[in-house]
This record gives structure tokens, C-alpha cells and sequence, in this order.
């Protein structure tokens, strides 16, 4: 209501006045009533535009809590491109308000907590979910989960305190922080909020009282209704309904898990007599079936593994096979497509620890009981304890690979699973040396198959890091699991085990990793001797899939192997019949992770034994032009010498029907460039355009292998330039050939020897002085017959081609026609002549 209408009513109220009150002049009354009047309409004129003065911190954080309610909208609707958008925006904002936060004391909680509800969000949902999502709505899922854990991590202290003591409302936030605002001077901006509620309060109060003298029944009823009195039960139920709301709402927001807190919210007696431990584990045995949520029984057998670790191993031991069931099944159902990391660790931790007390503390099988009411026997055998580990043992190693498929691999949470993998290894180097000792000949295989394949990509790198983090006493796990360095060793005695007790099928595997592993260590003449020994193509061919995937694995490390030796040849070898084939070589290495259809991911590796393609490409294309660009140049008018790299000729024709080439960026642009310098002969313009490539730092001591490769440079651009520039020299100094090419002098005589001895080039070497090349050119005239019959010939084949064109266009009618096709033309008239022929007319005589 405007100011002056509120000081009219005044006005005539004081006019309404007793007239026993004192009179009032009427001169300063009319001016008093005037500038009333002026006062008002100024304070008119500002009502309708009126200006609030608002602080900096209310402007922050007003638009905080809008940006923040428009996430809580796109959360319910998993809007994941908006919500990326929104997040982004968020971000800015708080980047403004620094300076405020500065002030108030660190973050607002209710920035905190979006935060947490949005990292929530990103890790609950699950893959099914995902596959919903449309493309633009999957990628930005991508990207938002990628940004939230990143920063998170920046806040990870404020969010361990938020956990800590988490706040459900904003106003207790505003009470947590009166300490700090009543130091501070701006006490004046703190009162406003109270004030505001006072305000709100009395206006509810006005609708109240226009609600009680309303002359309508039903109004009045609605005053009485919302001034009801509450009981003392209605409060006592609100008040445990406000607990489950502040529980639930700790639960939505932070990703903890429950490690046995039952027992914060419910007292559980625990007894730890003989008897009553008996009827407590068979009740939970067979409740296992039955009951879902086994969080009670897990703790009690917590307590219970706890207490008799120290009194009684066997006991202990009983407890622990029944603990490790009872996770499973809750692992299974807190995560139906892969345990997560908790849950795993507990299992693997309470597998190692079974193993322990079996093998160091000495405790016999055969007189541990199986508390079951369907066990006949009820009591375990040496065969059914041993199986009972590799079963659970199997179960980690299927969960932890479902792992690697699912989750991300540039998230820290695949990093943290790595280390799981080397846990793993661990725990199966120490079944099979149990296995072993019972001389138990078919699990021996199969367990040293597994810590094969565990272990069989790890190149020389991770070795060298490891023996780094042992001295300075930093590693997680033992180096002995790798051999103590030596992994090539470690490897042969796993193969070994599996040529014993193994059946075709993993034989052929382990030797494929075999392989692997040597090329990648650098062993590359033992690994092909060995490949080319015990495998072969056909019968690769007939196995099944994902055993050829493994072959195309094993071939491009052999290529990769004999390229850091500097044999060009053999690198093209090994790789040239994986990059003319037409299917993508992502699904040829089975490392297309991009395919979201169910069921694709059945053959695909785990992205960190993957193999780079685009060093694959660089490897093969260099080798490539290594060998081609000679032999172009050994006689650019010849079509009908050998072509050794179709893939690399695609690659030159497609560049040179490019109007415009610009500056070479990329490594195949860099590839063709260095080519057109390598056929000059120029080979110093070609080895820097080689060395700008990245990918040689992907190549392990890419230092000696860029000095082997440059010396192979060397070689080929001497072989270009004697082709190029062989009928320009009547002869031409070896001395001057090796100063050129920076080779040594043997080297040099050997390459010419070979190209003269092969017919390349002729020429014959001065037996008095070597030093001289003298070349025998052919007669130009001779030259010109032998271009013009090649022309001639390839002229006659064109016109001949055109004749029969024409022929099966017009007819038979063309100007020189083949012998075969003429007689084919008689013969057809002949057939139709005798067919048209009318028989004679027979006259019958009378």
C-alpha cells in the first residue's frame, strides 16, 4: 500500500478527531495537508518502480539456490544435457562468489549437498538405465560422471564433513554459522532473514483474522482447522517421521556402505556359548535361501570370526565359509551386474584369511562342520575344501573382469580395481602352491592359466616401477608375484605347467601369451621361433573366436617387436594381413569398447591390456614406406613388378589427387610427406619429418629404435637415389655416396653389390681402384623402343577391349573380330539357316 494513501487515512482519522482535543492552526494545517500530498506522490512515483537494496551475499546465493532448483528438476527427469548445462553454470557461480564464501566461512552446505546428490546419482545409475538414454543424453551422462568425481575430489574434506554431519534444511545451516556472523560487522544483513519470518508470520496472522470475521461458515470452519492444537502422539509420530526423512535423505545423498551399523540401531545379544553359536549358524545357514537382507547375519558372524580367531581356529574357520557365502549373495544383490569395490575386498580379504589359517595355522579340514540341515555327511573333505576356495577364487576373478567392462576406464575407481587385479594374482599364486603340494594335476593348470592371463601384458615399464616402489618400500603388493623382475622366467614355468596337465585349447593360449610376452620384453627371434613352431593359421582358424582374436593380438606385438629391432621387413609382414583386411581393426584386436547393443562386450579385452591402434598404423605405414617408395622408384614406367603395400599406395594416390596439400600435421600426412623426400633421395628432410611424429614416446626406448629406424632411412633413400639418378651419371664415387648418406663404407658396397647381383641397376665397380661406380647406361634409342612397344601393346589391348565393347552393344559387326567369335557366328547361322529350310513339295502321282 502506497505511503501516501496510508498518511491520507491518518489524515482523516486526526480529522475525526473529539473536538475536546486542541485546535490546530489552519495555516500549518493546509501546509502540513500539502506536503502530505507532494510527499505522497513522490513516494508514488518510486512505489512503481521501487528499488530493494539487497546485499552481495543474498544476490549469491539467491541465484545458487535458483541454478540449484532447476538440477533438482532435471534429476527427477534425467535430463543429462541440461543437467550438464546446469552444472557448468553452478560451477561459474560459485567461482564469483568466492569472496562471499571467503567471508562466511567456506562453501554453503546446501551447495555440499547438490553435489553429493548429483555424484549419486551418476554412480547409482545403472547400465540398463544407461541404455535408455538417447545419444546426445548417453554422452553428456559420460562427460557429467567424468566432471563430478573430478571435482569432488577438490572437495573431498567438506564432503567428508557433510557426511560426518550431515544438515537436511538450510535454516540449521543458517544456525550453525551465527558464531561467525555475529564477529563480523555486517550483523545487519544477518537480521533480515528474521525479519522476514517475522513478516511471513504476521501476515499469516492478517489471514487468519480475515479468515475468523469472514460472514461465510465454511471460512470461519478453515480458521478453526489450521489453528488445531497437536497432540502428544501426533508429535511424537512427527518427530519419528523427521528421523526416517533425515535418514533417508543421509542414504540419497552419500554412497557409503553399511558395514554391519545394524547394531547402532538395533541391540544385538551376542552369546558366545558353544551351543548357542551351534543353533545360531544353523539358523542362518538355512536362512541363506530364504532371507534377502543378510546384513544381521553378517555382522553376528563378524563378532563371531572376531571372537574365536583368538580362542578357536576351527571354529573360526566354520564361520568363515559361512561368511563368505553370505557376502556373495548380499554382493549380489546390493549390485546385480558387478560387486563393488567393498564388497569385493571383504570377500577376497576373508578368502585369503581361510587360506591362511588352512596353511600357516595348521587347522584340519576333516573335522570342520558344515551346520546344514541337507548335509548328510556334515563335515568337509581336503576335495571339497580346495574346491570350495577356487570357487570363490572364480567368483572374484569373473567379478572383478564384469568390473573392467563396466566401469570407465579414465575414472579413478578402474585405477583402484588395477591394484585389485594384482591382489587377485596374489591370492592365486598361493592356491597353486597349495595345489601343488596336493599334487592335484587338472587345477594346476587351470590356475596357472589364470595368473597367466593376468599377467602376460605387463611390459618392462610396469616391472621397472614396481622394483622402484619396493626399494622405497611403497609397493602395495609383493614383487614376487612377477618373479622378483624377472617375468619372462615366471612365464615359461606357468606355460610349462599347462604343456603338462592343459588341454589343447589352453595350450594354444598360453602359447599365443607365451609369444606375446617375449615380443614384449624384447625377445623377438625366441618368440617367432616359438610362434612359427606351435602355431599355424589353418588351425587357428578352426578355434574359436576369441582364440583368433588373441592370434591377431600375438601378431601385432611380433610386428611391434621386430620394428624395435629395426627388421622392417618382418615388421610388415607380421602386420600387413591385419590392416588389408576390410574389417576395422578395433574388431579384429576386439577393442571396440564404443558398441552399447547387449552381448557385443563378450569378446572385448579390458581397456588396459589394450593396444594402441594408431601406433599400429604408424608402425605398419613406416615399415610401408620403407619398402615401397624403392621399388616405385626402381622403374616408375613398369606396372608389372611386384606392389608389396596396396594400403600404402591408397594412401599416396589419395593424397596426390588432392588439389592443395597442406602443412603435414597428422601422422599420416607426415608419412606422405616424408615419402615424397625418401623417393628425392633426401633422406635428412625425411628423417625430421619422421621424428615430428608423437607416437614414437608410445614406443618403449623409442630412443634406439628412432636410431635403428634413421639408419634404415639412410639405406633406402641410397636405393631411391641410384634408381632416380641412375641414367645421369656416367659414373659417381662411393666415397662421395657414403659421405652423402652418412653410412659406413661396407655398408654401402653391400647394398650396391646387391642391386647390381638382383639386375636393379647396371653396373660394374673398377677392380683396380674401388672407389668408382661406373654405370653402363642402355642407348636412349633402345630406351625409346622399349617405351613405345610398351606403349604400343597397351594401345593394342585398349582398342581390342572397345571392339568387343562395341560387339555386345551393336552386334557382330565390329572391324577386327576375334577367330573364336567368328566360327561362334557361323555356327549360329548354319543352326538357323537349317531350322527356316522348307521341306520340297511332294506331288502324289495319280
Amino acid at each position: 500500500m502506497s505511503k501516501f494513501f496510508q498518511e491520507e487515512s491518518n489524515s482523516e482519522g486526526e480529522d475525526e478527531a473529539p473536538k475536546g482535543g486542541p485546535e490546530v492552526d489552519a495555516g500549518l494545517q493546509s501546509l502540513a495537508t500539502r506536503t502530505r500530498i507532494i510527499q505522497g506522490l513522490i513516494d508514488s512515483d518510486d512505489d512503481e518502480g521501487q528499488r530493494v537494496i539487497v546485499t552481495e551475499k543474498e544476490k549469491r546465493y539467491t541465484r545458487l539456490r535458483e541454478i540449484i532448483k532447476e538440477i533438482k528438476i532435471k534429476i527427477k527427469n534425467q535430463d543429462f544435457v541440461t543437467l550438464l548445462d546446469k552444472f557448468e553454470e553452478l560451477n561459474k557461480e560459485v567461482e564469483k562468489s568466492t569472496k562471499v564464501f571467503e567471508k562466511e566461512g567456506g562453501l554453503p552446505r546446501f551447495y555440499i549437498r547438490i553435489m553429493c546428490q548429483i555424484e549419486v546419482l551418476v554412480l547409482q545409475f545403472t547400465a540398463e538405465q544407461k541404455k535408455k538414454l538417447g545419444v546426445n543424453n548417453s554422452k553428456a551422462y559420460n562427460t557429467l560422471k567424468q566432471r563430478i568425481k573430478k571435482y569432488n575430489l577438490t572437495i573431498k574434506d567438506k564432503i567428508d564433513e557433510f557426511i560426518n554431519n550431515p544438515v537436511t534444511t538450510d535454516q540449521s545451516e543458517d544456525e550453525r554459522k551465527k558464531k561467525v556472523r555475529a564477529e563480523k560487522k555486517a550483523a545487519g544483513s544477518d537480521s533480515e532473514p528474521e525479519a522476514q519470518q517475522k513478516e511471513e508470520s504476521s501476515d499469516s496472522e492478517d489471514d487468519d483474522k480475515y479468515l475468523l470475521q469472514s460472514n461465510d461458515p465454511m471460512v470461519r470452519r478453515r480458521y478453526w482447522l489450521k489453528k488445531k492444537l497437536p497432540d502428544k502422539k501426533d508429535q511424537k509420530n512427527e518427530e519419528i517421521q523427521q528421523e526416517k526423512v533425515n535418514k533417508k535423505v543421509i542414504a540419497d545423498i552419500i554412497d557409503y556402505d553399511v558395514k554391519f551399523d545394524i547394531a547402532q540401531n538395533k541391540e544385538i545379544h551376542i552369546d558366545y556359548d558353544a551351543e548357542a553359536v551351534k543353533k545360531k549358524l544353523e539358523q542362518i545357514v538355512s536362512s541363506r535361501g530364504v532371507q534377502k537382507n543378510q546384513v544381521e547375519n553378517l555382522y553376528i558372524c563378524e563378532k563371531y570370526i572376531q571372537h574365536f580367531i583368538k580362542e578357536n581356529l576351527q571354529r573360526a574357520v566354520e564361520i568363515l565359509l559361512i561368511t563368505i557365502s553370505l557376502q556373495i549373495d548380499q554382493a549380489k544383490q546390493e549390485a546385480p551386474f558387478y560387486f563393488n569395490r567393498q564388497s569385493w575386498l571383504q570377500i577376497y580379504q576373508n578368502t585369503f584369511l581361510l587360506y591362511s589359517l588352512h596353511q600357516d595355522k595348521g587347522v584340519k579340514v576333516e573335522k570342520l562342520h558344515t551346520y546344514s540341515k541337507y548335509d548328510q555327511e556334515n563335515s568337509f573333505s581336503e576335495f571339497r575344501f580346495i574346491s570350495t576356495l577356487l570357487v570363490n577364487f572364480q567368483t572374484l576373478e569373473v567379478e572383478l573382469n564384469k568390473a573392467f567392462q563396466n566401469i570407465d576406464y579414465y575414472t579413478q575407481e578402474y585405477a583402484e580395481r588395477l591394484s585389485d587385479l594384482y591382489q587377485l594374482t596374489h591370492l592365486s599364486q598361493k592356491l597353486l602352491e597349495l595345489l601343488k603340494i596336493k599334487n592335484d594335476t587338472a587345477n594346476i593348470a587351470l590356475m596357472s592359466f589364470k595368473q597367466l592371463e593376468a599377467i602376460y601384458y605387463i611390459g618392462p615399464a610396469v616391472i621397472q616401477k614396481l622394483l622402484e616402489l619396493q626399494t622405497n618400500k611403497q609397493a602395495a603388493t609383493p614383487l614376487q608375484i612377477f618373479g622378483n623382475g624377472d617375468i619372462s622366467s615366471k612365464i615359461q614355468s606357468l606355460v610349462e605347467n599347462i604343456l603338462k596337465y592343459g588341454d589343447k585349447e589352453t595350450i594354444v593360449k598360453a602359447t599365443l601369451y607365451w609369444v606375446y610376452n617375449l615380443a614384449l620384453n624384447g625377445k623377438y627371434e625366441q618368440a617367432h621361433e616359438i610362434f612359427i613352431s606351435n602355431i599355424s593359421y589353418e588351425q587357428i582358424s578352426q578355434m574359436k573366436t576369441l582364440i583368433q582374436l588373441y592370434y591377431n593380438r600375438a601378431l601385432v606385438q611380433l610386428g611391434f617387436g621386430a620394428f624395435r629391432q629395426g627388421l622392417i621387413n618382418e615388421t610388415h609382414l607380421h602386420l600387413a594381413d591385419l590392416l588389408s583386411r576390410d574389417k576395422v581393426l578395433k574388431d579384429l584386436l576386439s577393442q571396440n569398447y564404443m558398441k552399447q547393443v547387449e552381448g557385443e562386450y563378450r569378446y572385448t579385452v579390458p581397456y588396459h591390456m589394450s593396444i594402441n591402434i594408431e601406433t599400429i598404423e604408424f608402425v605398419y605405414f613406416l615399415a610401408a614406406m620403407l619398402l615401397e617408395v624403392p621399388n616405385i622408384n626402381q622403374d616408375p614406367f613398369e606396372d608389372s613388378h611386384k606392389i608389396i603395400s596396396r594400403k600404402f599406395r591408397q594412401l599416396c594416390q589419395y593424397y596426390d589427387s588432392q588439389t592443395f596439400n597442406p602443412q603435414p600435421e597428422n601422422m599420416r600426412d607426415l608419412i606422405y610427406a616424408a615419402s615424397k623426400e625418401l623417393a628425392k633421395g633426401n633422406w635428412t628432410k625425411c628423417w625430421d619429418l619422421l621424428k615430428q611424429i608423437q607416437l614414437w614416446a608410445r614406443i618403449p626406448s623409442h630412443e634406439q629404435v628412432q636410431q635403428q629406424i634413421k639408419e634404415r632411412v639412410q639405406e633406402q633413400a641410397l636405393k631411391c637415389y641410384l634408381y632416380t639418378f641412375k641414367n645421369a651419371f656416367s659414373n659417381i664415387s662411393v666415397d662421395y655416396l657414403r659421405e652423402r648418406f652418412q653410412l659406413s663404407e661396407q655398408v654401402t658396397k653391400t647394398i650396391i653389390y646387391k642391386m647390381i647381383y638382383y639386375g636393379e641397376i647396371k653396373a660394374i665397380i673398377d677392380n683396380q681402384d674401388q672407389s668408382f661406380l661406373i654405370f653402363v647406361n642402355d642407348d636412349i634409342s633402345n630406351q625409346t623402343k622399349r617405351l613405345a612397344s610398351v606403349l604400343i601393346e597397351k594401345l593394342n589391348q585398349q582398342c581390342k577391349n572397345n571392339e568387343k565393347l562395341m560387339d555386345s552393344k551393336i552386334g557382330s559387326f565390329g572391324i577386327a573380330v576375334d577367330k573364336e567369335s567368328v566360327d561362334q557366328v557361323n555356327k549360329q547361322k548354319k543352326k538357323n539357316v537349317t531350322k527356316n529350310k522348307k521341306p520340297p513339295n511332294i506331288t502324289k502321282r495319280k
